[in-house]
């Protein structure tokens, strides 16, 4: 032996036993492990979303543009990445979809409280959601405390008011642009999704289905970054 450590193998890494336990990938139903494996992919990418905002946030606090820049740069592809999963959704037969919606009742994406997260902490703050139905005292919690943390569309206000490198600055708009675009892409896909499978029917969780998603499409989470820099 040669005294080395022994890293730990992939699996481990990635703690895979604990993971698929936990996945919905073992239903009888194929379809539905489709539609579900692909909803718990998206939480997880909700969470690395929170994480690099976070980040953002605190570089832009700290007047580092460079290192905004860099946290910002995985956004777009990730939502480019979510959208796709539309993509794979679209393959389900509007019986398959439809049978999926009937065993799931009343949940719904609609119900996903790290979305919720991203726009509260993007600066997107709709009270309103704080009530919807199905969060959990935990989830009502955490949103709370979003509310209560100052938002990244605030961090960059104050950059860019008082950032003396413009060009910096310009650096930092266009990657927070990339974001809220890729961030409005996604959800028309979502709106075209619900709009394939639903119609003008209404959505589970008290949702409006694709009307209300199409107006979505609409909103930005970082408004002021979409106005030119003096």
């Amino acid at each position: 032996m040669n005294g080395a450590t022994a890293t730990p193998p992939y699996g481990h890494v990635l703690r895979l036993d604990e993971l698929l336990t936990a996945a919905r990938v073992h239903d009888d139903d194929v379809d539905l492990v489709l539609f579900l494996a692909t909803h718990q992919s998206c939480e997880i990418f909700f969470a690395v979303l929170l994480r690099h905002l976070e980040e953002i946030r605190a570089a832009l606090d700290a007047d580092d543009a460079a290192l905004a820049v860099r946290r910002a740069a995985p956004l777009p592809v990730i939502m480019s990445t979510l959208t796709r999963h539309f993509d794979g959704l679209a393959t389900l037969t509007d019986d398959a979809f439809h049978l999926i919606r009937t065993q799931l009742g009343e949940a719904s994406g609609f119900q996903s409280a790290q979305f919720r997260e991203i726009e509260f902490l993007c600066g997107l703050r709709d009270t309103r959601y704080l009530g919807t139905a199905g969060f959990t005292e935990s989830d009502q919690n955490r949103l709370r405390g979003r509310l209560d943390e100052r938002s990244v569309h605030d961090a960059y206000r104050d950059f860019v008011d008082r950032s003396a490198d413009r060009e910096a600055a310009g650096r930092v708009r266009a990657a927070l642009i990339d974001f809220d675009e890729a961030m409005a892409t996604w959800r028309a896909r979502h709106a075209v999704l619900a709009e394939r499978f639903l119609g003008a029917a209404t959505g589970t969780a008290g949702s409006e289905g694709a009307s209300y998603l199409w107006r979505a499409a609409l909103r930005r989470v970082l408004p002021d970054v979409w106005k030119p820099l003096s």
